[in-house]
């Protein structure tokens, strides 16, 4: 079920970037942090069946270069091509690009740190910023597997995440935005995919909401609730945690990886579906149109560059034990 939620988030990503609110918060950061407990669950599947050697880590890195590239491309050429053929208006598309702007756009990480290099100020993808952060933490979880680092790295990100949302620092780029915050909500999925078939799942579930409860209360008396994104990021774990411990175990349909499939084109058209048919949508009616024009778009994507690399990340993984093989869904293991 998985594939299913992941088609369900992008969508609700993009309405956040179409502006649509639930009692005035943002439903896409809800969405993002559940994006990365799934990407902590789904990644530490992915490394215990394929890549649990110091020898395979490179193939892992590679794997998910495969994974992440072909589509985003795509859909940065397009965008670009879009830019110097139309007359855009949007902030993300600020001014004339430089080979800084080029290079930032095409390594993605950098995206993720456009409060310090301005990079926010030419971003072809504009939600890229957050996949800035997952390549980050693609580079850290096989090494803090292998080194079992993974506890202190926990640590680590709750204490950080922790100083955000008390305005010790800043809430949005430590509590949203930068990986050492963001840490906290993959290293949770990741944990309770090594712990989802024992009793230690379920109170690492437990402990967590109601830290999460504890948390919002300490904060309203505080006067810190309402700092940027406290209330978003502590929704999307008290959603996206048990969201996962229900649906992980499940079996997955050829429908759910379908969907699952989607769900990356969808998260990276959106705003090229704005720019260049349907503007901000404010209506019913617009967002439907937007919504399946992403879609549709994602599946065309999908279908011409992702589904012919997926052979070759399968050849990536053949070499994987049988016994740990056998342990990983198809979903899982995409």
């Amino acid at each position: 079920m998985l594939g299913t939620i992941r088609f369900f988030l992008a969508l609700i990503v993009a309405l956040g970037h179409a502006n649509v609110r639930i009692a005035g918060l943002n439903p896409g950061v809800m969405s993002v942090v559940c994006f990365y407990l799934i990407s902590g669950y789904v990644m530490t599947s992915l490394i215990r069946a394929h890549y649990l050697a110091l020898p395979r880590v490179p193939h892992f890195y590679l794997d998910r270069g495969l994974r992440i590239y072909p589509q985003y491309l795509l859909i940065v050429a397009m965008t670009l091509a879009w830019y110097f053929l139309g007359q855009p208006n949007s902030y993300f598309l600020g001014h004339a690009p430089q080979w800084g702007d080029v290079l930032n756009n095409f390594s993605v990480v950098p995206l993720n740190y456009y409060m310090f290099n301005g990079s926010d100020q030419f971003t072809l993808i504009p939600p890229a910023w957050s996949l800035g952060a997952e390549l980050q933490f693609y580079v850290l979880l096989p090494l803090l597997l292998l080194w079992r680092l993974r506890s202190l790295a926990f640590m680590v990100g709750i204490a950080v995440f922790a100083a955000a949302a008390a305005g010790m620092i800043n809430s949005e780029l430590y509590g949203y935005r930068l990986l050492p915050g963001v840490l906290t909500f993959f290293l949770l999925g990741s944990i309770l995919y090594d712990w989802r078939e024992q009793r230690r799942g379920l109170v690492l579930l437990i402990v967590t909401l109601v830290t999460v409860i504890g948390a919002a209360i300490f904060l309203q008396q505080s006067g810190h609730l309402g700092l940027p994104y406290n209330r978003e990021t502590l929704l999307g774990l008290a959603i996206g945690l048990p969201l996962l411990y229900i649906f992980g175990r499940m079996p997955q349909q050829a429908l759910d990886n379908r969907l699952g499939d989607l769900s990356f084109g969808v998260f990276l058209n959106h705003f090229l579906i704005q720019w260049t048919v349907t503007g901000v949508p404010q209506t019913p009616a617009g967002w439907l149109l937007y919504l399946t024009l992403s879609i549709a778009l994602s599946a065309a994507t999908q279908w011409l560059v992702e589904r012919p690399v997926l052979a070759w990340k399968r050849r990536l993984r053949g070499k994987a034990p049988a016994l740990m093989t056998a342990s990983m869904s198809p979903a899982q293991s995409r």
